[in-house]
Order: C-alpha cells, then structure tokens, then sequence
C-alpha cells in the first residue's frame, strides 16, 4: 500500500468517523426535542403566563420534575 492509499484510507477513516457523530448528536437533540417532561415544561411556562392557570401550571412543574427525579434515579441505579 503506498503512502497516497495510506492517506486516503485515512481520510475515509475521518470521514467516516465525523459523519457517526453528527448521526449521535443528531439523534441526541431529537431525544432531548422529543422529551415529555420538557414538553411539560414548556406548556407549565406559558400557562404560568396566565393568572387564573397558575395552579395548573405548578401542577405541571411539579409532575415534571417528579417524573425527572425518577428517571435521573433509575440512571443511577442502571450505571451502579
């Protein structure tokens, strides 16, 4: 193999490499877009917006971070 083949092999190599990890970050923001709790979020803030909703509002909140804290301690347990 000549230093030239070398060379290309490499760089299909870091192609290759950089296109898998734009494929992983891709995947990840759709993950973090499609998040239920986040959609909770977004919904509890503009409902927060209006006054006679507040208390929905915080239920809302209140059920996201329950549903976080659950799920953060289920990652804890799965990484142990």
């Amino acid at each position: 193999m000549t230093e030239l083949e070398q060379l290309r092999h490499r760089r299909e190599l870091v192609i290759l490499a950089a296109e898998l990890q734009r494929a992983n970050v891709v995947r990840r923001l759709d993950r973090v877009q499609e998040n239920p709790a986040r959609k909770i979020l977004g919904l509890a803030a503009t409902v927060v917006k209006r006054p006679a909703m507040v208390s929905l509002g915080g239920a809302a909140m209140r059920f996201a971070v329950r549903a976080w804290r659950k799920r953060s301690a289920r990652k804890k347990l799965a990484q142990h």
